[in-house]
């Protein structure tokens, strides 16, 4: 493959890629930031009929602030409305019951809670969990929510039309591209529904580019392997 598992993914070598600074006897000055082409995006229409409450997305974890997963469940519990998800998990027990519910959670701390329908979850990226269909929502407690399956249907539509995952991690820019790509989030969160419409065709990465962000916007460093982590079934 493409990619040298090392150095993609810590996005410490990342940001010595793109914001460090190199002494030399004359000065000190920023390295040039890595050239890609620009990212094409197909813009997502709501179709007419869809819930007042959609969540197309893969959920980082973590606190409310920055999980689109719980925001959208506290806006449809408030206003007693449907919502729509299809929304990967990255979860520490990626077991699904044959039947009845089961309880989704984040394995990051102080994630919101999610009991569904087994039958509304998939695990055919394991540790990724996808909870996908209509429900109505109940809220049970600060951080957890109980959802009543409305209709199974997907609707397409609503997806993120880039790549898939095994593209975005086998490309020949990939390094740069996905690098990028995380420390452009982590400098500007406000951006994140751009980046939700370029990159959430492949939920792995996406998840990885979040995580990053996030840990670089919290802490000034990674504190995990995000990446390598989203695009290791691809390297060798």
């Amino acid at each position: 493959m493409r990619l040298r598992p090392l150095a993609l993914l810590s996005a410490a070598a990342l940001l010595a890629t793109t914001t460090a600074c190199v002494s030399t006897p004359e000065e000190t000055r920023p390295q040039p930031r890595p050239s890609v082409s620009k990212e094409e995006v197909t813009p997502i229409e709501t179709p007419k009929g869809a819930p007042e409450v959609t969540v197309v997305d893969t959920s980082p974890g973590g606190e409310k602030d920055a999980d689109p997963l719980w925001q959208g469940l506290a806006e449809a519990a408030e206003k007693k409305t449907e919502a729509y998800l299809k929304v990967y998990v990255h979860t520490g027990n990626p077991e699904v019951p044959d039947s009845g519910e089961m309880t989704v959670t984040a394995d990051t701390p102080d994630s919101v809670s999610v009991t569904v329908d087994a039958e509304n979850v998939d695990d055919d990226l394991s540790p990724f969990l996808l909870i996908h269909g209509t429900f109505e929502v109940d809220e049970i407690g600060s951080s957890a929510y109980t959802l009543k399956t409305v209709d199974d249907e997907d609707i397409p539509e609503l997806d993120p039309k880039g790549p898939d995952d095994k593209t975005r991690c086998t490309a020949d820019d990939a390094q740069e591209r996905i690098g990028l790509a995380a420390d452009d989030l982590a400098e500007d969160p406000g951006r994140r529904e751009e980046f939700r419409q370029q990159w959430g065709g492949s939920p792995k990465v996406w998840w990885g580019i979040q995580k990053t962000a996030i840990s670089l916007g919290k802490e000034g460093g990674v504190a995990g392997d995000f990446l390598t982590e989203a695009c290791g079934e691809y390297l060798q």
